[in-house]
């Protein structure tokens, strides 16, 4: 494996961990806010509820999985993984396993929703209710706006003045990178909300633009943990730079990655030290070379009590090292 290709599977890893995390604040955030919902509009968060386990089902079993797939080729009854996904050791391995893991969960939520988790049946339930969460929303964007930066804010400790969201249905902002098949040009059309980091001046900021509120948080969550993610990035020259995310950043991986993402995040923070912030654990997370990457997150998934020792002791010495050096 080249160097080049070892810096786009750790990209790939870290998009992954970014994913996840973002579908799992889709799927969970609106509980921390269930009061300002309600008083907002009586039910939002029940709809929500709804809205996001049906939304996230249907990259699992919905039109996204039938145009897309699943990590593995032929919807995930081949033993072969997804081409592009062949040379990344952790999704060639466990990327299908991964998927069925959550599909599994997204199904027991469901349950308790009433939720359709049959593909199809689920597919005729799910778009209506995009137009009913549009419907309820209107004149409350401000509001739920505010409400989604406050959230995050208060998630992953970033201030609110670093976060820039909007309900809009003119989502695309920056450079956007142009999708190489018919498929991925498809399926920009159907885009409800991109999220990612926005250089301006001299100081990075968190952008999301979405079309619902539940959207608007997954997004700023997304581009949150992206810009933490940059921490392992920063040290790529340009070219390497653009190379990477030109392959690792393919609006045609995403719909594997969300698919797989939310079961590895949920492994992730089951490991991770709870006497330091999630925050900076995925900073010296993504700070670690391609190869340890790999091994790490890899044993998340095989040996979860060796990979919480190993994550401890990697913030402890990076811990250590900082505070020496500000001693110096």
């Amino acid at each position: 494996m080249t160097p080049l290709e070892a810096q786009i599977n750790k990209r790939l890893t870290l998009n992954l961990l970014i994913q996840g995390a973002a579908a799992h604040a889709f799927v969970s955030a609106s509980h921390l806010v269930r009061d300002e919902l309600e008083r907002i509009r009586p039910g939002l968060t029940e709809l929500y509820d709804r809205f996001a386990i049906s939304g996230q089902l249907n990259y699992c079993i919905g039109d996204n999985a039938l145009f897309f797939g699943r990590p593995n080729r032929w919807w995930g009854l081949s033993e072969s993984s997804q081409k592009p996904l062949r040379n990344h050791r952790l999704l060639d391995k466990y990327g299908n396993q991964l998927v069925i893991e959550e599909t599994a969960h997204l199904r027991t939520l469901a349950k308790t929703k009433n939720v359709i988790g049959v593909p199809f049946l689920h597919w005729l339930q799910f778009m209506p209710m995009v137009f009913q969460v549009l419907r309820v929303e209107k004149g409350h964007e401000h509001e739920l706006t505010e409400l989604a930066i406050k959230t995050v804010s208060e998630i992953w400790d970033i201030p609110q003045a670093r976060l820039d969201g909007s309900l809009t249905r003119e989502t695309a902002f920056g450079n956007l990178h142009t999708p190489k098949t018919a498929l991925g040009r498809i399926a920009r059309n159907g885009v409800l909300g991109y999220g990612g980091v926005e250089l301006r001046g001299d100081r990075f900021f968190v952008v999301a633009k979405a079309w619902v509120y539940p959207l608007l948080v997954h997004e700023l969550v997304k581009g949150t943990v992206e810009l933490i993610c940059l921490h392992g990035l920063n040290e790529l020259d340009d070219a390497t730079y653009d190379a990477v995310t030109r392959e690792a950043d393919q609006l045609e991986y995403e719909a594997w990655l969300l698919q797989a993402g939310p079961a590895m995040w949920r492994k992730f923070i089951a490991v991770t030290p709870r006497d330091i912030s999630l925050a900076h654990t995925i900073m010296h997370v993504a700070r670690l070379n391609p190869k340890p990457l790999e091994e790490l997150m890899m044993q998340v998934i095989e040996s979860p009590d060796h990979a919480r020792d190993n994550l401890a002791e990697l913030i402890r010495s990076k811990e250590n090292a900082a505070n020496e050096a500000d001693e110096l």
